[in-house]
């Protein structure tokens, strides 16, 4: 009896977690007019109201996407299949009453890349229901409900046997025809996008961790196996950059390549990428594939190194994000600034790219940022308010946000006489912080003086928080660079630089 006994009451335990979670059911075999159905067995609920939400913005794009434009049609219902009451507030959000008795939601999605309806979104971060292809960002498909943020997701796919799944989530169960995927929270679900189609699949082992290189080139331009082949040395020099470990196990880049002839609802010319904890996806115009490795291997270089920030050093604002009002940081210096610095200095540093390269790639950015750009602008100002006030602004933080981690790297270098630089820095701010703790926006340049230099803090208020143009000649002068504004080569390596010079110099560029 006591045994029987505590068989049911387990069997009550998982019947109870199993009840607390979303259960998301799509069907790709079936896509109706660039539209896909969409199923949610929803947690037990035990308020007479409950909102259902899709995404008015998300992590990495700092700008409005409004995902609820593409979604329609929303239903609910209760056990016995009776509709109930749902009103549609605005573009992202539905009321649902008697939602005590709430047991599924059904809706549909319009594809983004084929829409004719006006929009915002980043093609890195939009949808594509096809054929041949399919990109589901999570985002613009799966919704959640209000404050329940947290539970987890269960997420079943039946697809064409044809089609194989790239992603940096190993699915729970699969067949040719299904697969199904376990996310622990909305969190992970929205950092988890997954792209179907035929596979032109490549995998790379470095170190610790197996890359996935997935590809969709409509006429075949560019192969997974050239770009794996095109990273496999950054990667191994990224290994190395970062003490010899990856911080993951598994990583997935994801590109998809648009054909010239295809239109599609985006501007003429955008493009780009959006990062993940584990993966990024990338959406890029098809040409040959000569054409493209530069430009190939500087992008993806940047995503990868969002795995240090924001991935893993962030603040509340990142790591408890709020998807229904753009509340941001004031440091995508950090966040955007210091990867797309580190994105080029792996490349000089494990001899991909030459030391003047690199230098000139310093250089464009000063140009660009001070001709197009508001050079007196304080950082973290533009930060916070980059998805409103200055989002004219945002493109400087690859330009001057670069720039400025260029400057902190040299003048730690500098002051530790070439033994501490931004490397280290983040290291140890990723072991303070790590991914499941975040920083206060307004401690974190206390907490960078506690770690290196009170005179790094006065660095940060003067040339970050505060609005003073950045003195370039003074911080590159510590490593012996000469700086001309107006030569051609605008950094180059000054042959009289002295004994200290040189030492910060080897310590920054390896020479």
């Amino acid at each position: 009896m006591k045994k029987i006994l505590l068989t049911f009451l387990s069997i009550i335990t998982i019947i109870c977690v199993y009840a607390q979670e979303y259960h998301y059911a799509l069907d790709l075999n079936h896509l109706q007019g660039d539209t896909l159905s969409v199923t949610l067995q929803t947690p037990p609920q035990k308020e007479k109201k409950i909102l259902f939400n899709l995404p008015k913005i998300i992590p990495g794009t700092y700008a409005i996407s409004n995902y609820g434009t593409f979604v329609s049609d929303v239903k609910a219902f209760d056990k016995k299949g009776k509709l109930l009451p749902v009103a549609r507030l605005d573009t992202n959000r539905w009321e649902i009453k008697k939602a005590n008795k709430l047991v599924k939601i059904t809706y549909t999605v319009e594809d983004i890349f084929d829409t004719e309806q006006e929009h915002a979104v980043y093609p890195m971060a939009a949808t594509n229901f096809e054929a041949k292809n399919v990109v589901l960002h999570t985002p613009g498909i799966f919704g959640y409900l209000e404050g329940q943020n947290q539970l987890p997701f269960s997420i079943t796919i039946d697809k064409p046997s044809s089609f194989y799944s790239s992603t940096s989530a190993m699915p729970t169960s699969h067949t040719e025809t299904q697969d199904v995927f376990n996310m622990k929270s909305l969190d992970e679900l929205y950092d988890t996008p997954i792209m179907y189609g035929i596979p032109d699949t490549a995998t790379v082992k470095v170190g610790n961790c197996d890359v996935l290189v997935s590809v969709y080139s409509p006429h075949q331009q560019v192969h997974a196996k050239q770009i794996a082949g095109w990273l496999s040395d950054l990667l191994q020099g990224a290994r190395t950059y970062l003490g010899g470990k990856l911080p993951a196990n598994r990583y997935a880049f994801l590109y998809y390549f648009k054909s010239p002839e295809v239109k599609q609802s985006f501007k003429g010319g955008i493009g780009g990428a959006l990062e993940h904890p584990t993966s990024s996806f990338y959406y890029l115009p098809e040409m040959p594939a000569e054409q493209m490795k530069k430009l190939l291997v500087d992008v993806s270089s940047h995503e990868f190194f969002h795995i240090i920030t924001p991935l893993t050093i962030a603040s509340k604002e990142v790591k408890e994000f709020n998807y229904q009002e753009p509340v941001l940081s004031e440091h995508l210096w950090l966040y955007e600034g210091s990867t797309e610095y580190t994105a080029h200095h792996v490349q000089v540093k494990s001899g991909l790219n030459t030391t003047q390269q690199f230098l000139d790639k310093l250089s464009d950015k000063i140009r660009t940022s001070r001709e197009q750009y508001n050079d007196t602008l304080a950082f973290t100002k533009l930060s916070k308010y980059a998805a409103s006030t200055y989002a004219d602004q945002y493109g400087n933080v690859y330009q001057k946000g670069a720039l400025i981690a260029a400057c902190l790297d040299l003048y730690l270098l500098h002051l530790s006489e070439g033994g501490y630089g931004l490397k280290n820095l983040t290291h140890d701010l990723g072991v303070r912080f790590g991914k499941d703790k975040y920083f206060l926006d307004d401690e974190l340049f206390d907490e960078i003086e506690q770690l290196s230099y009170p005179e790094i803090k006065q660095f940060l208020l003067t040339y970050v928080q505060g609005n003073t143009p950045i003195p370039y000649g003074e911080f590159f002068g510590f490593a012996g660079i000469r700086f001309d504004p107006s030569a051609e080569h605008m950094l180059t390596l000054d042959a009289q630089a002295d004994a200290g010079q040189l030492l910060v110099r080897e310590a920054w560029l390896g020479q």
